[in-house]
């Protein structure tokens, strides 16, 4: 026992002697260690001061259902009844045309975006430009394929272009057809926007980032509008669909009965006098056609007023929780934190050039003697 004792001793004599010689180290080596961190700090200053300001704007809102459709579950559920799916039921909804949780995939398609860069914002200085024309002035108009450029001018002129034949407007009109500039301005605008979907609270928020404050707002603003319009357009594509039907055969049927009234009054009208069995047989039989159809039209209106009340109840309504607003201070670059890890990452940087010199230059050393 006392053997371990002292050996245990040993050790933390040991391990506290090569702590004291390695402070001991770094204090005699402090000026380089000064040194080195007072340049990673005037390199973090630098960065610091040269990344680009950008300001962050958003709003959050939530959707509105109808008491009808308020599930009893928690997280998803007011979402999940927007989009037409019953968490309370086993038997899936026949409107459910969008799951809650593909939101963020919705605004992730070529299609939204490019929609949106082709609306119009505003600059402080009250000038009037489309999304399209404000990224264009900010990205670089150099953008040059060398591989594109090579073929084009080597392979491609000895190639017969038949395609050309064909109608370009006819080609680009029958596909979701993109040029590369409009590739690249899609995916520069969506970097400037993200949703963000809480499960658990069941809220959707829309944020947007920009170089100027005021572009910022107006991209969020563009972006949940464009969002919610989607939303809307699918939650309500089926029973619009069953409006229009409903609609037509109405007015179709309203066409059929309005004629069948008119022949049936002209019938009376012309037989007055006439009472015999053939008339009558006649007679009959218009008037059960006419009953008939206007059992079919009252149907056809109560199905036609009811779609109506559908769509409306069915047409969600979004309520604001965080009205977006322009930002005063910029979200980024947050220049103190980015100095402070730059001087971390000095004194890091250099303590370990420090303790690793030595060891370092004997095993130069060692390599370079055998």
């Amino acid at each position: 026992m006392k053997k371990d004792k002292t050996n245990l001793n040993g050790i933390i004599e040991d391990e506290s002697i090569d702590i004291i010689a390695i402070l001991k180290k770094m204090w005699f080596e402090r000026k380089l260690i000064i040194k080195i961190s007072v340049l990673f700090s005037t390199i973090g200053c630098i960065v610091a001061l040269f990344s680009p300001v950008v300001y962050t704007s958003q709003t959050t809102f939530v959707p509105q259902i109808s008491d009808d459709q308020m599930p009893s579950v928690k997280g998803l559920g007011s979402l999940a009844s927007l989009a037409g799916i019953n968490l309370n039921s086993t038997k899936e909804s026949t409107d459910s045309y969008l799951s809650p949780l593909l939101y963020s995939k919705l605004t992730e398609s070529e299609e939204f975006s490019y929609d949106i860069i082709e609306e119009v914002i505003i600059s402080l200085d009250g000038d009037k430009l489309t999304i399209r024309e404000y990224l264009q002035k900010n990205t670089s108009s150099f953008n040059f394929n060398p591989i594109r450029f090579i073929k084009k001018y080597t392979i491609g002129l000895f190639m017969k272009n038949d395609t050309k034949v064909l109608n370009y407007v006819d080609i680009t009109n029958s596909y979701n057809f993109l040029s590369d500039e409009d590739y690249s301005l899609i995916n520069s605008f969506k970097q400037k926007f993200a949703i963000e979907l809480n499960e658990k609270e069941g809220y959707i928020k829309v944020v947007a980032t920009d170089k100027e404050a005021f572009i910022s707002t107006q991209i969020v603003e563009k972006v949940t509008k464009n969002l919610q319009s989607k939303i809307i357009e699918l939650r309500t594509n089926k029973i619009k669909e069953r409006l229009e039907f409903s609609k037509e055969q109405y007015e179709l049927k309203q066409k059929e009965f309005d004629f069948l009234q008119k022949k049936l009054a002209e019938f009376k009208d012309s037989n007055k006098s006439i009472s015999t069995a053939s008339f009558m047989s006649e007679l009959q039989k218009l008037e059960s056609e006419y009953q008939l159809q206007q059992n079919i039209l009252i149907n056809l209106a109560s199905e036609y007023n009811n779609n109506k009340i559908k769509l409306n109840k069915d047409t969600p309504i979004f309520s604001v929780i965080d009205e977006v607003s322009v930002p005063n201070r910029r979200s980024k670059p947050k220049r103190s934190q980015i100095v402070i890890i730059f001087l971390i990452f000095g004194l890091i940087f250099s303590s370990g050039f420090v303790l690793a010199k030595e060891p370092l230059l004997k095993i130069s050393k060692e390599i370079i003697g055998t």
